[in-house]
């Protein structure tokens, strides 16, 4: 009979008992994929978002505004680390799909959010190779593919009529909507420029205003770090209380609207003769 002594059971209890601890101090298979959740948030003025809040101190005139949506688009989700950047594999449920879009969801259907719907969705979920990442990139808006598509027959998340505008133009990639006095200031960011042969018809070629965003942050850890999208410093260079006659309230991406002109470039995009600038809707903390 095989005789086991003392010391090795104890030995082999001891790696039993602290076998979790063991198996985290050991580097990553090859090949292997970690579960990630993306944290996001909303702000504005750096106050968190709430349906209804006012928030004082907005666009040149400081001027008091009342959020009544908040929500955006993003896919092609990429973790940075120092071999490059790797691609998230995102989960599919009610607000992510197979197809790589996520919709992130702030407003909760209370007070001025009477275009919304009481759930909300605050993370990107999904998997990506295992490793140490410093940054994150992502593009907001649906890629074309997917952006014209008939939103009474796609699926969750690219059927919800609040962020549709029609077949030929698509989506709203970006709606952060407010109250200024009593009217509406509203950022709508979406392709322009769609030639279809109707509007409830999908475009044959690329929109000549992809108006896709594509964001590159730095300093930010999985599962501690928070993407924060704020459009306190977007809307900054222009006067909330006022709107051009016959175009929206807002900005709303179209073109020939004085309000898009310094609204769009702090979103990284060019307007008009307006070049990009640098995007400064999102930060993380």
């Amino acid at each position: 009979m095989r005789h086991v002594s003392l010391v090795s059971l104890s030995l082999v209890t001891s790696l039993a008992a602290c076998g979790d601890n063991i198996d985290n101090d050991l580097p990553d298979a090859p090949g292997q994929a970690d579960a990630v959740t993306l944290q996001f948030a909303a702000k504005v003025a750096g106050t968190s978002f709430a349906c209804g809040h006012t928030y004082p101190g907005i666009g040149m005139t400081a001027a008091s505004y009342a959020a009544s949506d908040f929500r955006f688009y993003v896919h092609d989700v990429r973790l940075v680390g120092a071999g490059g950047s790797v691609p998230v594999t995102l989960d599919v449920n009610e607000w992510q799909n197979a197809g790589g879009v996520a919709l992130l969801d702030f407003e909760d259907g209370t007070a001025d959010c009477q275009m919304g719907s009481t759930s909300i969705h605050t993370a990107v979920t999904g998997t990506a190779p295992a490793g140490n990442y410093t940054g994150i990139e992502f593009k907001v808006g649906v890629p074309f593919d997917q952006n014209h598509l008939d939103a009474t027959t796609a699926t969750a998340p690219l059927n919800i009529p609040a962020m549709y505008w029609a077949w030929s133009s698509g989506h709203k990639f970006l709606k952060i909507d407010g109250v200024v006095g009593g009217q509406g200031f509203n950022l709508h960011l979406g392709s322009t420029g769609c030639t279809a042969a109707s509007p409830m018809a999908p475009p044959a070629s690329p929109c000549t205003n992809p108006n896709v965003m594509n964001v590159a942050l730095t300093g930010f850890t999985p599962g501690i770090s928070t993407v924060v999208a704020d459009p306190a410093a977007v809307l900054a260079d222009v006067d909330v209380t006022a709107n051009t006659a016959t175009t929206a309230p807002g900005c709303m991406s179209f073109p020939n609207d004085p309000e898009c002109t310094t609204v769009l470039p702090h979103l990284g995009l060019a307007y008009g003769t307006a070049a990009a600038g640098t995007q400064v809707l999102f930060t993380v903390q």
